[in-house]
């Protein structure tokens, strides 16, 4: 595995991961995604958990772990005019 193979791995995954974000249910934030060739592997409750299984089946070291995180959506100037109670 040289530098430039595992870089463009990570990137790739990286950009599916952000792909696949607003997909995760509620349940699943604050897991950890394993990731391989742009395609999610398994969701996992830790960071160490999803490691310890991709080294275990990747033995080439191409993957990636994420953790899913749900964002807030800003929805620009508007999102901030509406008044969160009833008039």
């Amino acid at each position: 595995m040289d530098a430039t193979s595992l870089r463009a791995e990570l990137e790739n995954n990286y950009k599916e991961f952000e792909k696949l974000q607003p997909t995760f249910p509620p349940q699943e934030n604050g897991k950890f995604v394993l990731m391989r060739h742009g395609e999610k592997i398994n969701v996992f409750d830790s960071a160490k958990d999803a490691v310890i299984f991709a080294e275990a089946q990747f033995k080439d070291g191409m993957y990636s772990v994420q953790q899913v995180n749900a964002k807030p959506v800003d929805l620009g100037y508007f999102s901030h005019a509406v008044p969160s109670s009833s008039v």
